[in-house]
């Protein structure tokens, strides 16, 4: 009884409760094997000590295994509908054949050969509700989760798996101690019905011709139903172990339409089944391993009865997602820190490399020679030259005109010069203009007013000054006039005139200024036109 029990107990995750019509056996599931057992009574008093040992233990969740009187099965045939209307069909078929019990269950197993083809379907219950709703109860009070409720002959179909050329008709005997000799008719592991017999207690009586008889009654019944089918053996299949084992090999001889097995549990049983099992002659723990072992499907339980095992198994998922949320956070997080610090790592190899090469270019920049014109000049110019390159030509000529005569008057500087080309020798340019809209018009304008061999002309407008300058206008004017002259006698020029002088000398123009007054320079402007005879590049 429970009275033996400590204080706290360290149990698995799952736990059976074997439950027949006079005994229920506790089971706990631990380290994957089979713990030890707790037997209780059905009566009152058994459950109370069964209240006391759940107040006493882990919350683990249940597996309620049944072997008692009171499970029916029914084998029927409904048409093959879908859906809704199969559920309709069924929850009818149930009502009809077991009206007051709320533990109903139903297996598919197949389709009728012939005609219509209807569905078969084995409907089975518990018809005395009472035997289950106060260990449910107990569980509900205790907020125990219940994950199922099965039984021996449902299940049994699992266990006739494990037998090595199970044939298509197998009747399946077993000894359970808390409820008696069970006697399951399978056809492809499809369960057709079962028996249930109460045998005397054990040691009082030999068990082997009991067993004997009550198999050739169930054998007699197959059949009498013509279950098994013309020219099809019956296989029986004796699940038991130790001395019981042996009598039963020599309480049975074969015929051509019986097959008798006798089966050691030893040899169906995996490693982890328990050793202690394995010394007794009744499967009860063998049935209830594989059911913990499997964890099957519920099969009799409401889900009212089953609402904090599913409670619980949300509360699972939501641990082990919370649990890969986390990971998965700590992972992308470690990922992050770690390219962080990797372009860390690079943005300061970058710096020291700019640092480096900017000290290297310093260094290059000192011992480069010194040059009269500043880097924004050049800069300048190289823009210059690659604005020019956007043209159809350069003002080469223009230049090497102008140099020619710089040359010759070295007071004479150059400050500013605009220039364009055009097949109009007479375009416009103003001081201070934009030469590229000058250029277009230009190139958009028509031919020359004036017939000449040249293809097309480079105009250019020159501002430059007289330096050193002292004053003397008059002879400024006329080096300026000098070096207008010096142009027009360049082969290559068109046109040369003045547009402006250091000092208006036109009869238009008044002359006033300060007797003290200096001047530093004298500047001038100057139109310039080049002729080209060769095709713009």
């Amino acid at each position: 009884m429970i009275s033996s029990l400590l204080s706290r107990f360290e149990f698995s995750n799952r736990r059976a409760l074997l439950l027949s019509a006079h005994k229920a056996a506790v089971y706990q599931w631990q380290r994957g094997r089979l713990g030890k057992a707790y037997l209780f009574d059905v009566t009152e008093d058994g459950r109370q000590h069964f209240v006391r040992y759940l107040s006493e233990t882990a919350p683990a969740p249940f597996y309620l295994l049944l072997d008692v009187f009171e499970e029916e099965f029914r084998s029927e045939t409904i048409p093959h509908v879908f859906g809704s209307d199969r559920a309709a069909l069924i929850k009818r078929r149930q009502e009809r054949l077991f009206s007051g019990t709320p533990y109903c269950h139903y297996e598919l197993q197949g389709r009728e050969g012939h005609g219509r083809r209807d569905d078969r379907i084995l409907f089975s219950a518990v018809t005395n509700a009472g035997l289950i709703s106060p260990w449910v109860e107990l569980l509900h009070r205790h907020k125990i989760p219940l994950a199922g409720i099965h039984s021996i002959p449902l299940f049994g179909g699992a266990i006739l798996k494990l037998i090595p050329a199970a044939s298509a008709n197998s009747l399946v005997v077993s000894l359970q101690s808390v409820s008696g000799l069970r006697q399951s008719f399978y056809q492809n592991t499809h369960l057709k019905f079962s028996r249930l017999v109460r045998m005397p207690r054990y040691g009082t009586a030999p068990y082997a011709p009991y067993i004997a008889a009550e198999a050739e009654k169930i054998r007699r019944y197959i059949n009498s139903l013509r279950l098994t089918g013309e020219n099809a053996a019956l296989d029986v299949y004796f699940l038991a172990a130790g001395e019981l084992l042996e009598e039963l090999k020599q309480a049975h001889t074969e015929t051509e339409a019986v097959h008798y097995h006798a089966v050691d549990l030893h040899a169906l049983a995996d490693p982890s089944y328990s050793a202690k099992a394995r010394s007794t002659p009744f499967s009860d723990q063998f049935f209830v391993h594989n059911l913990l072992q499997q964890a099957p499907a519920n099969r009799y339980a409401r889900p009212a009865d089953t609402r904090y095992f599913a409670m619980r198994r949300l509360r699972h998922i939501m641990l082990a997602t919370a649990l890969v949320v986390t990971v998965g956070s700590a992972i992308w997080s470690g990922l992050n820190l770690l390219s962080g610090l990797s372009y860390q790592q690079s943005s300061r190899s970058a710096q020291d490399k700019a640092r480096f090469y900017q000290a290297r270019d310093k260094i290059a920049r000192e011992r480069l020679p010194q040059t009269p014109v500043e880097p924004a000049d050049l800069r300048r110019a190289v823009q210059l030259a690659a604005a020019l390159r956007e043209y159809k030509t350069t003002p080469l000529e223009t230049v090497s005109l102008i140099s020619k005569g710089l040359a010759r008057f070295p007071e004479i500087i150059l400050s500013d010069m605009q220039w364009a080309w055009s097949v109009n020798p007479n375009v416009p340019l103003s001081p201070g203009g934009n030469t590229a809209g000058v250029q277009a018009a230009a190139t958009h304008g028509d031919a020359a007013p004036d017939e000449t061999d040249y293809r097309l002309y480079q105009v250019s407008m020159v501002t430059a000054y007289v330096e050193p300058f002292d004053g003397d206008f008059r002879a400024a004017i006329a080096l300026i006039n000098e070096f207008a002259a010096s142009l027009r006698g360049d082969e290559s020029a068109y046109a040369v005139r003045i547009l402006s002088l250091p000092l208006d000398i036109s009869p238009a123009s008044s002359l006033h200024g300060d007797v003290g007054a200096t001047t530093e320079s004298a500047s001038f402007t100057m139109r310039i036109v080049v002729g080209i005879n060769h095709a713009a590049q």
